[in-house]
């Protein structure tokens, strides 16, 4: 799942810069959960009706757990990507992993072995490795301005997303959580897709922006974001954030497929790496499960 989930979700990053100037960036994120609600309702309704007063009366977490996860977290994406490039946006987010850890500690406290931190940095080396085309003396070139604090202000959203997760009640079910979310997050971005209609464009009426938002509303929105809850809410948000790095090397995959990149020596190098770092994670202990 953990694997599955990384590989549809880098499309995610793909379509985001894809369409980016194109499709505006709150109106993105407010289809993508609009539409992924949409599509899980008839699925979901019956355990929806039936466990709405236990969503009920967590309202306040899942108002939370939306706002990081929508406007926090992908709003913040597609709108970095707008201002900064694919490289810087790649570089920043490899302090997901670390900040996850960082906050599940915080608020979790859930203990990180030595092993397991080993192995994020051994599989960050190898994530930054591709996005440095084998040149790691690139780092010291790049410029940051206010695309690059967007991105991580993104990447802090999707961090606090996958830690609460963990303080969702056990009785409300992985698909349950999809669709709650997906309908708290519909009316959190609501607001924000108003302001940027009335004052800065709407999302355009095209069959590109449309099967883009379709594809963003049901492979991301519920069969990526669906397998990440079930990965995280059985391994917790330490080991489930090193698919973060999987997305980074499925990313520069596409790239080589699709825009005809060659695949050079520092790519196997940096797959070797992330693979390694993966099994390291893997020997840390896993969390216990949620308790309602």
């Amino acid at each position: 799942m953990l694997v599955a989930g990384a590989f549809v979700i880098a499309t995610n990053h793909v379509l985001g810069r894809f369409a980016s100037g194109d499709i505006p960036p709150m109106g993105l994120a407010f289809w993508r959960v609009a539409i992924g609600a949409v599509f899980m309702l008839p699925f979901a309704w019956r355990e929806l009706v039936a466990k709405r007063q236990v969503i009920l009366d967590h309202w306040k977490l899942f108002v939370v757990i939306a706002f990081v996860f929508m406007p926090l977290g992908n709003a913040a994406v597609y709108l970095a990507y707008n201002f900064t490039s694919a490289i810087n946006g790649a570089v920043i987010a490899t302090a997901q992993p670390a900040l996850t850890m960082l906050l599940a500690w915080l608020v979790l406290r859930q203990t990180i072995t030595r092993m397991q931190a080993l192995g994020i940095a051994i599989a960050a080396l190898g994530v930054l490795v591709i996005i440095m085309r084998g040149d790691l003396s690139a780092l010291s070139s790049l410029s940051f301005g206010g695309g690059d604090l967007i991105m991580l202000v993104g990447t802090l959203g999707f961090a606090f997303y996958t830690v609460l997760l963990r303080r969702v009640p056990a009785e409300i079910g992985p698909m349950l959580i999809l669709i709650t979310v997906q309908f708290f997050g519909s009316l959190v971005m609501a607001p924000f897709y108003l302001v940027e209609s009335l004052t800065y464009r709407t999302v355009p009426v095209t069959w590109e922006s449309l099967l883009i938002l379709i594809w963003l509303g049901t492979a991301i929105a519920v069969v990526a974001v669906g397998l990440n809850n079930l990965v995280v809410l059985t391994l917790g948000p330490a080991k489930a954030s090193i698919g973060h790095y999987l997305r980074a090397v499925f990313i520069a995959g596409m790239a080589t497929i699709l825009l005809g990149e060659a695949f050079e020596l520092f790519h196997a190098v940096a797959f070797a790496l992330v693979i390694f770092g993966i099994l390291l994670m893997t020997l840390g202990p896993t969390p216990k499960q949620r308790t309602a």
